[in-house]
């Protein structure tokens, strides 16, 4: 009850953003500090500011204690447990208990702040109460409610100690170069009284010092096969701030280009109108450098050089034609910026559904915060305009047009598996219009919410009933659902076939790579735009 009368302050809170790399999100208290004072784990509500439920409550915050448990994730400790669990008739009462302490711990949270509970009245958190799945959840539990309430919990305490111990101040070694150790330098003149101070709620002593932070304002367009997208941003070291939120034109500049290998004209003009309205939006927002990406159609287009002159002369700038494997790197990187270790379980792999191509990037070996690192990728010619332009000629589509569709799409997914160990991934995330369409259906949103969709979690059973219902559908009927953007409606169920499978092949190689069951994608809003975003603001202060 004292974590609900303390409630966490704004330095506090510039600490854990520090430590998450992101605002941290429904934040209301530090549920456990350090000895010397910084949090290691939070109390989260169980609605954040914009309705959308979090059934995660404790959450684990120290980048010690996130590193050290995906150490031991990564070595197979999660397989162990989960048979420990099954064979140990005490062990799995204990964790029963565990689950049950936590929707109690919730539920007070909750009446205290007027939240509802309606959508995760009985979900906790990390598996419980009848499998392990996310480690970093069950010693985020041991850390705030102490040892004996999460027999898991504490083994994974026990089994990182030489690592991470709550008692032994690990911080400010790895934190040395991080403006966090140079902004904040906290003193501890006696170790237990620090902690009598702690336990009681009140601050410890610090002596604070501001630094400025470098930042740059930059633009990043990205134009695709259905759509153009624009985002200017302010960048610094630690993230990046929204200047001017994403716009997006369904512009279908692909139109044909599988047949025909060209730009047609009236797509080359709906562009230029798009290009036209942003170099307008760029007026009023000047920007120390700008990049514009151009992906699978126009790497195909034979006249493209028409397509450059025109971008040049409505926004000055060349547009880059990227290769997949770098398209699927940035992607990777604007998907994995705001991934926080403590939910999802790395290695990532990351599906970026487009509509002319579909890349799987691999990557996150548990050793960086937050894992930026691509292992593997591979770029396949599949997207939900060149499905439906190849295959699904009638409305709606029949059994046979379906099934040459997932045929051409299993012959590339098999290439593409030769590349990328697709088996080894522990999380699924899908970014782009596709996926984040399919998960807004999913939830049964009336109209598109990007912030409810952006890090919702969705079974792969209920995804493959609503994609397989939208690909059957006539256009008429799609036409009815606000929460599909006009742009989309033809060739939604193009992409929903390739989402479908995708997701059926990944489960499947990753049970016959590890045991493990992937039974749960993670929607994302950001990904080939955000990557864009980073890595020219990142590049930029280098130079500065």
């Amino acid at each position: 009850k004292r974590l609900f009368t303390t409630p966490a302050s704004d330095a506090e809170r510039a600490i854990v953003e520090k430590q998450l790399g992101r605002f941290p999100r429904g934040m209301v208290a530090v549920g456990a500090r350090c000895v010397c004072g910084r949090p290691l784990a939070v109390i989260t509500r169980p609605c954040l500011e914009d309705g959308t439920p979090f059934p995660t409550t404790c959450y684990l915050t120290s980048p010690e204690a996130v590193k050290a448990v995906s150490h031991v994730e990564a070595d197979g400790i999660m397989r162990e447990y989960n048979e420990l669990l099954q064979s140990d008739e005490d062990l799995k009462k204990q964790y029963e208990r565990a689950h049950k302490y936590y929707l109690e711990f919730r539920h007070e949270l909750a009446v205290s702040l007027g939240d509802s509970e309606e959508h995760i009245s009985q979900m906790s958190a990390g598996g419980m109460p009848v499998r392990v799945k996310c480690l970093h959840a069950l010693l985020a539990q041991t850390l705030v409610m102490g040892k004996g309430v999460n027999p898991i919990g504490d083994m994974v305490l026990e089994r990182i100690k030489d690592e991470f111990d709550p008692n032994v101040c690990r911080c400010t070694t790895p934190w040395s170069d991080d403006a966090y150790a140079t902004e904040t330098e906290v003193v501890v003149e006696d170790e237990t009284d620090a902690k009598d101070k702690i336990a009681e709620g009140e601050a410890v002593k610090s002596e604070t010092t501001t630094c400025a932070e470098k930042t740059v304002q930059v633009a990043a367009i990205d134009c695709g096969t259905n759509s153009i997208r624009l985002k200017i941003a302010q960048v610094s070291e630690h993230g990046m701030k929204d200047i001017v939120p994403r716009m997006l034109r369904v512009v279908r500049l692909g139109q044909g280009i599988d047949e025909t290998h060209r730009f047609a004209d009236d797509a080359l003009e709906r562009v230029r109108e798009a290009a036209h309205e942003f170099a307008q939006v760029l007026k009023e927002h000047p920007v120390d450098a700008i990049r514009f990406v151009a992906t699978s159609a126009t790497r195909d287009a034979e006249n493209r050089e028409i397509f450059e002159q025109m971008m040049i002369d409505e926004l000055g700038v060349r547009p880059e034609v990227i290769s997949g494997t770098e398209e699927a790197a940035l992607s990777f990187l604007g998907a994995t910026s705001v991934v926080s270790r403590d939910e999802l379980q790395p290695p990532y792999l990351v599906v970026d559904l487009g509509g002319g191509s579909t890349e799987l990037v691999l990557g996150g070996d548990g050793d960086c915060l937050p894992a930026h690192k691509v292992s593997a990728a591979y770029s396949m010619n599949v997207g939900s305009v060149r499905m439906t332009e190849r295959h699904l000629h009638t409305d709606p589509p029949t059994e046979e047009e379906i099934q040459a569709a997932i045929e051409d799409i299993d012959k590339h997914i098999d290439d593409a598996f030769k590349v990328v160990p697709a088996g080894r991934a522990r999380t699924i995330i899908g970014v782009s219009g596709t996926v984040t369409t399919m998960a807004a259906l999913t939830m049964g949103l009336q109209h598109y919410d990007h912030t409810a969709v952006d890090g919702v979690r969705i079974g792969l059973e209920q995804a493959y009933a609503v994609n397989n219902r939208f690909l059957r559908m006539p256009k008429d009927c799609r036409r009815t659902y606000a929460t599909i953007h006009p742009g989309r409606v033809d060739v939604v169920g193009g992409g929903a076939v390739i989402w479908s499978r995708v997701l059926e092949r990944l489960a499947k190689a990753a049970y016959e790579d590890h045991g493990g069951v992937l039974d749960t994608f993670v929607a994302s809003e950001h990904g080939l735009l955000d990557g864009i975003t980073i890595d020219l603001g990142r590049k930029l202060l280098a130079t500065r």
